[in-house]
């Protein structure tokens, strides 16, 4: 596993995350969220924005377990689908990567709930970059 893939950020932390397991050679990962009550909208359900953090979260780790050090990955694209209503409640993230060139990176992932069923899952699209990203937007070619 990179060195770097199991510092915690903000982010990962706001989404109450935890690298299960990862494998570099197949670009899969693994990662556990927590779905606070904070997290619900009026139904009592986890917002679709909230899980659409947790898939954008989980590709990029994706992407990220599958580079070299130093390397890192900008999402360009995320579509997301929202297949059942998610309570709140540890979700588990499974992602993998299916394409790549020397650019560009795809991955699936998909967030499974304490039940089993698959509640989202999104494609991402990803431009590989050299440095770490600052706090401007990079510029990407379409």
């Amino acid at each position: 596993m990179r060195r770097d893939l199991g510092a915690q950020t903000e982010y990962g932390a706001l989404l109450g995350r935890e690298i299960l397991a990862t494998d570099a050679d197949d670009g899969s990962i693994e990662v556990a969220y927590e779905a606070r009550e904070a997290f619900a909208n009026r139904a009592g359900h986890v917002a679709g924005g909230m899980l659409s953090a947790m898939l954008d979260s989980l590709t990029g780790l994706a992407a990220l377990a599958a580079l070299p050090e130093g390397s890192f990955a900008v999402h360009t694209r995320l579509e997301v689908q929202y297949l059942e209503p998610a309570l709140p409640g540890r979700l588990v993230g499974r992602a993998r990567v299916t394409e790549r060139d020397a650019d560009r990176i795809a991955c699936r992932g998909e967030l499974v709930d304490a039940d089993g069923h698959v509640v989202a899952r999104a494609d991402a699209w990803l431009q590989r970059v050299e440095a770490p990203p600052s706090h401007r937007t990079p510029r990407v070619s379409p």
